[in-house]
C-alpha cells in the first residue's frame, strides 16, 4: 500500500530528529495550540514567554485558554535570559516556552535545570531554527514539544505549514487523539491554492524580487485571493475560523524536497569532512615522514570518516 505524503514526511522527520513523534499542521502555532489543548492545564493557567516574540504565540496561548507571562530576553541573543528565570515565582507557573530566536540556541542546559527544579515543562519554539543545534544536541530534542514554521521566509518552507515534534510518547497519544477528534482537513479548494503558491514561489521569487513578491502576496492576501500566514480575524486576538487544520499533501511533498537537500548537503559535508582526513593523514604520512603512531592514528581517521560517509550516503539515498 502506498505511503501518503504526511506519512513519508513524518517518518523522514522524525528519522532526522532522532525521537519523538511528528504531527503536521497548517502552521507552526497550530502546534503550540494542539500541544496546549493536550497538556490538559486549567482555564486561566499562566505560561512564561520570551518577551520579544512574534504575536501569533501568545495568541494561540490564549486560544487555548491560558495566560501568557513575559521573561526578558538577554540582548546578546534575543533568547531568554536564564538569569531573569531565578526572579520568577515558579509556582505562579505551569510551563515555559523557550524561543530560539533567528535559528541561534537557547542556554538550554541552564533552562532546563531550573525547570526540572521546578516541575515546570518546556515547550521549545523552532520556528527560525530548524536544523540548529545546542552543544551537539538538536534543537526540538530538549522540551516535551516542540513547534516549528514552514512559512515562506523560513530556512526551511513547506509553502506555510507547521511541524509539531513531541517528545513525550503519553502526551504524544493523547495529541494523536485530540488532532483526530478536532483537526480539519485541508480541502480540496485550499490544497489546489497552496499547492499554486508553492509553484510560483518556485518560479518567481530569488533575491533580487524576494521583497517585491512578498509585498504583492501580502496585498493578495489581503483581498483573500491567496492563503496567507495571518488573517485579520487572528491579528485581532480572535480565533479565527479553520484555526485548527492539518497540513495538505502539496505542502509534505514540498517538505519531503527539502529534507532531500539537507541530506544531500549532509552527504557532501561529511565526504569532504573524509577528503580533509585523509589528506591530513597523507601529510603526517608523506610530507612529514610520519611514521608509528601517526600512521596508526591517520588509518583510524580516515577509517571512521569512510564509515561515516557512507552512513550519510545511505540516508541521502532514503535508506531509512
Amino acid at each position: 500500500m502506498a505511503v501518503s505524503a504526511n506519512s513519508a514526511f513524518c517518518q523522514v522527520l522524525e528519522t532526522y530528529f532522532g525521537s519523538g513523534r511528528c504531527f503536521l499542521l497548517a502552521k507552526g502555532r497550530v502546534g503550540l495550540y494542539a500541544g496546549l489543548r493536550a497538556l490538559g492545564f486549567q482555564r486561566g493557567t499562566k505560561l512564561l514567554l520570551p518577551g520579544y516574540t512574534c504575536m501569533v504565540v501568545p495568541s494561540a496561548v490564549r486560544f487555548a485558554g491560558l495566560e501568557p507571562r513575559y521573561i526578558d530576553i538577554d540582548p546578546r541573543s534575543y533568547n531568554v535570559d536564564p538569569k531573569q528565570l531565578d526572579l520568577v515565582n515558579a509556582r505562579d507557573v505551569s510551563a515555559i516556552v523557550v524561543q530560539h530566536t533567528y535559528g541561534i540556541p537557547c542556554e538550554m542546559s541552564r533552562i532546563m535545570q531550573w525547570a526540572a527544579s521546578h516541575g515546570i515543562p518546556v515547550i521549545e519554539d523552532c520556528c527560525h531554527s530548524f536544523g540548529s543545534r545546542y552543544r551537539g544536541q538538536l534543537c526540538g530534542t530538549f522540551g516535551r514539544f516542540a513547534f516549528m514554521s514552514g512559512q515562506w521566509n523560513k530556512p526551511f518552507s513547506t509553502g506555510l505549514g507547521g511541524i509539531l515534534l513531541v517528545n513525550d510518547e503519553p502526551l504524544a497519544t493523547r495529541i494523536s487523539t485530540f488532532l483526530r477528534d478536532n483537526a480539519k482537513s485541508p480541502g480540496t479548494g485550499r490544497s489546489l491554492l497552496l499547492r499554486a503558491q508553492i509553484l510560483a514561489f518556485q518560479l518567481m521569487v530569488r533575491p533580487a524580487t524576494a521583497m517585491r513578491i512578498m509585498s504583492m502576496y501580502r496585498r493578495i492576501n489581503q483581498v483573500g485571493l491567496a492563503i496567507g500566514s495571518s488573517s485579520k480575524d487572528e491579528l485581532r486576538g480572535e480565533m479565527p475560523a479553520g484555526y485548527l487544520t492539518a497540513m495538505a499533501d502539496c505542502q509534505a511533498r514540498q517538505g519531503l524536497r527539502e529534507m532531500a537537500v539537507i541530506d544531500g548537503q549532509y552527504a557532501a559535508s561529511s565526504i569532504a569532512h573524509v577528503v580533509l582526513s585523509v589528506g591530513t593523514a597523507a601529510y603526517w604520512i608523506f610530507a612529514r615522514g610520519g611514521r608509528g603512531h601517526r600512521g596508526n592514528s591517520a588509518a583510524a581517521i580516515s577509517g571512521a570518516g569512510c564509515q561515516q560517509a557512507r552512513s550519510f550516503s545511505k540516508s541521502a539515498l532514503g535508506a531509512r
